[in-house]
């Protein structure tokens, strides 16, 4: 598998049937100059209907059997996060660049070997921080590179959802710590990842309490046959420091009844705010808070169906990829060195939780 041109067809295998089929596959089925090859899934019945529904040649199980016998161009791996390592190492070792979803492995020492290896294979890699790429977010960089809000002196990010507030939700891996699920990784990841892209530059230590609620300390069983224990946490409160003397501070909670979304910078000139990952909200000085048109360049590439706000920010960021992999890069992706300043950030603050105290940052 050699490096391809610009009028090359990038053949793409996935690896997941949740994420990778809601958004993964019809974004990549979008973008000119990929072609979706195959899908790896737990269940077989499962994963060969999406691959029917799509006109997806291949459907594995096996995502061995898979790499060795479709040698894909790109994989993308939207699976647990105890999966992750293991899966990425053995796409790079086949010769693919690689697409990983977030948290991009259970541990920095795991990162670390996925990083490795992807220099070794001189492979592209890049994690899924999507997020970036919404319209309000991507908008809201621009204008605090410009000095919008000046200094930047505080990073703060909220996130209050339903999400698992229904006590009839069955348990699944995302419940179970051992396999990384866990609000923290799931969406702490993300804030992270905002954060060092709005300037928060070399995160040093962290203060954090992760909690699971006591109310939804057990779920049902899949097969509804009585409880299983929740392990992961579903509620973070965490604050960052960073060696520019910024602060951050996340808030989260997936069992909220009342739901808000926000991702500010607070600067000594003003503040950007965005709401609900939509809206752009800007003051500077003393004039009152107050909504920032976003220009269409920053718009998605693609029309995005109503209910699946993320296929249009995921689309440009695997655009970034493609581009990345012809050598025609003009906007970098988040790559597996952003995955891991996030880690080490995700680390310290379970390190923080466990001890309680103040984690410096390894």
């Amino acid at each position: 598998m050699g490096d391809q041109s610009r009028g090359d067809v990038l053949r793409v295998a996935l690896v997941g049937t949740g994420f990778g089929a809601r958004v993964q596959l019809p974004a990549f089925m979008g973008l000119a100059g990929t072609s979706v090859a195959a899908l790896c899934g737990r269940f077989a019945e499962k994963t060969r209907r999406i691959a029917d529904e799509h006109g997806v040649p291949g459907a594995y199980t096996d995502y061995r059997r898979m790499l060795d016998e479709v040698q894909p161009d790109i994989v993308s791996i939207s699976t647990p996060p105890v999966l992750h390592a293991e899966q990425t190492l053995a796409a790079f070792e086949a010769g693919a660049h690689v697409l990983c979803e977030k948290p991009l492995a259970m541990n920095v020492t795991e990162v670390r070997q996925m990083l490795d290896a992807a220099q070794r294979r001189k492979r592209v890699h890049v994690v899924d921080h999507e997020f970036r790429y919404f319209p309000a977010r991507y908008y809201q960089r621009v204008l605090v590179d410009q000095g919008y809000v000046g200094q930047p002196v505080l990073l703060e990010a909220t996130f209050m959802s339903p999400m698992r507030w229904n006590l009839a939700h069955p348990w699944t891996w995302w419940y179970d710590e051992a396999q990384g699920g866990g609000l923290w990784g799931a969406i702490g990841s993300h804030y992270v990842d905002a954060f060092h892209w709005l300037r928060g530059r070399d995160p040093r230590a962290v203060t954090a309490v992760l909690s699971t609620s006591p109310r939804y300390a057990n779920r049902p069983a899949p097969d509804g046959d009585g409880t299983l224990p929740v392990t992961a946490d579903d509620s973070a409160v965490v604050t960052i420091e960073y060696a520019n003397g910024l602060r951050g501070v996340i808030n989260l909670c997936a069992v909220a009844a009342g739901e808000a979304r926000r991702l500010a910078v607070h600067g000594t000139e003003g503040a950007l705010v965005v709401e609900d990952d939509l809206r752009l909200m800007g003051r500077r000085g003393d004039e009152p808070l107050h909504e920032i048109p976003i220009p269409p360049e920053y718009e998605p590439p693609m029309w995005v169906p109503e209910g699946v706000l993320n296929l249009g920010p995921f689309a440009k960021l695997a655009g970034l990829m493609i581009d990345a992999i012809h050598g025609q890069s003009v906007v970098q992706p988040p790559t597996f060195e952003d995955g891991l300043i996030v880690q080490r950030v995700l680390d310290a603050a379970r390190r923080s939780s466990a001890e309680g105290r103040r984690a410096e940052i390894a």
